[in-house]
């Protein structure tokens, strides 16, 4: 690959934003240019990839977010992950359902705008809705990523009710560049622009979505509706030297990334750079592979581990299991001048989720039941109104205690792997953001399989493979090495940095 080939890094002094469609980085742009808030920004931009990237992420699925608050150097974590239906048994199931009406959690997302816009939303809430409800009643280009996600569809998703309707309206599966016209969806955001979150979790709205559920024999419920949250808790954290890294607690999988970082810079950044570059990268995906063998672990027991500060010493499970097909998140990430950041992602789980799409609202369901387990000894088994382990990693960089880096990447449990390389990549290095987004990296397959993307020293798959490991080298696999949001305080927080990944759609904007 030709070096001058990389992601770009953009500079400006007032505003960075960086989403996963350009429609929604402008209409976050245009809410700050506004005088709105970062988390006003947060609402709109997601509300458009809703409706832009519907395969990634909808109002039937969940986000989480990390808001850095400058004026009091607090950050502020908002879990709006959903939880499993009231009605959910484990006896139901020989195996959790990977599509169809019963692989759903109650639907989080907007129960998650309402209680961000509540504590630190500016402008009036209806509209931040204008731009979505615009794109969704007239019409959008299909994305080359819907178009992408839609021409691997097989009849798991073919076949699953609404599904049809809403992405081969003429028969045909749309194209990029194709118009995509989702006039019920605008409905939805119209009322909830206008009645807010009740004009989702009540009236129609709810009527169509329980209605469905009912026809589908799926297991939402009004009392599922009625009792779905988006819950503040406190960012997890970690310290090497003075370098300080946050994410989502548990149900979040963003300790695993905690926990490469930590096995890794055990001896502090400086240790770390004078190491071989190819040891150091072998010795990271070895650790990579045996933290993500304990996925499930109990989150009592990590959140303790972390608040004692040892966090690698507690007793782990031993079953060994790894992520499924990687999921196809959707995020955003922001910083302002008055050094302010957001780092948000949201998802329907897998692409296009369970495959159902409720034709009186046009809203497709996510697929996060599959993330359970039905083992009975497993902290993650399947129990009724919990939340399931969960894969989504925003996270946030501090140095010397002032925030420096924001940064989201979808791909399942790879978002831990990608965020551990991009982070160490930019704490070590004196590369700009761009190239550090652009940096050859390595992933995990489903079944344990090390894959290497091209410009990976050849002398990295040597060494995993003398330790027994299934290595591919030059992989260009479509999902798991991720496509990184990223903005950056330069030093002396004058000016801010934003970079796009380009390995999958992606837009930035600096001013």
């Amino acid at each position: 690959m030709n070096p001058n080939a990389r992601a770009k890094s953009l500079y400006g002094a007032r505003g960075a934003v960086v989403s996963g469609h350009h429609l929604a980085t402008l209409a976050a742009s245009d809410i700050l240019r506004q005088g709105g808030s970062l988390i006003d920004a947060v609402i709109a931009s997601s509300a458009v990839l809703t409706v832009a990237l519907p395969h990634t992420s909808s109002m039937g699925g969940c986000a989480m977010l990390l808001y850095f608050d400058a004026a009091t150097g607090r950050t502020h974590a908002l879990n709006g992950s959903g939880k499993a239906p009231l009605a959910a048994d484990r006896a139901m199931f020989e195996r959790m359902p990977q599509r169809g009406s019963r692989s759903w959690l109650t639907p989080a997302l907007v129960r998650f705008w309402a209680r961000a816009y509540g504590r630190f939303g500016a402008l009036p809430w209806p509209g931040l809705f204008e731009p979505a409800i615009a794109l969704a009643r007239q019409g959008l280009a299909c994305p080359e990523e819907l178009a992408r996600n839609l021409a691997r569809a097989d009849d798991s998703l073919l076949s699953q009710p609404g599904f049809r309707e809403a992405f081969l309206p003429r028969g045909d599966r749309l194209s990029a560049g194709d118009m995509l016209v989702q006039s019920r969806v605008a409905d939805v955001l119209s009322e909830i622009a206008d009645k807010g979150e009740d004009g989702f979790y009540k009236g129609w709205v709810a009527d169509s979505l329980l209605a469905f559920s009912a026809s589908t024999e799926g297991l939402l419920s009004a009392e599922d509706l009625e009792g779905a949250s988006a819950d503040w808790v406190s960012p997890l954290a970690m310290a090497a030297g003075d370098v300080g890294v946050q994410v989502m607690p548990p149900n979040s999988s963003g300790w695993i990334m905690l926990e490469q970082l930590r096995r890794n810079w055990g001896g502090g950044l400086e240790v770390r750079a004078t190491q071989d570059k190819a040891s150091a990268m072998a010795d990271a995906i070895l650790a990579a592979i045996d933290v993500i063998a304990h996925k499930d672990r109990d989150p009592q027991e990590v959140m303790e581990a972390y608040a004692a500060g040892h966090a690698g010493e507690c007793a782990l499970p031993v079953k060994h299991r790894f992520s499924a097909e990687p999921g196809d998140t959707t995020g955003f990430v922001a910083m302002d001048a008055q050094g302010n950041a957001v780092s948000m992602l949201q998802s329907i789980f897998q692409p296009f989720g369970s495959g159902c799409v409720d034709p009186g609202t046009g809203i497709i369901f996510n697929n996060r039941m599959y993330d359970f387990s039905l083992s009975e000894d497993s902290p993650n088994r399947l129990r009724p109104g919990q939340r399931p382990v969960h894969t989504l990693n925003p996270y946030l960089v501090m140095r010397r205690e002032k925030l420096v880096m924001a940064g989201v990447s979808p791909g399942g449990v790879s978002q831990t792997t990608t965020g551990f390389q991009v982070i160490d990549h930019a704490m070590r290095s004196g590369m700009s953001l761009g190239a550090v987004v652009s940096e050859p990296r390595w992933s995990l397959g489903r079944d344990g399989t090390v894959l290497l993307e091209e410009g990976i020293d050849g002398r990295v798959a040597q060494r995993l493979r003398e330790r027994g490991l299934t290595v591919v080298e030059n992989s260009a696999h479509e999902f798991y090495f991720g496509s990184v949001k990223a903005v950056r305080a330069l030093e002396g927080g004058r000016m801010l940095e934003a970079a796009a990944d380009p390995r999958r759609q992606a837009h930035a904007i600096v001013w």
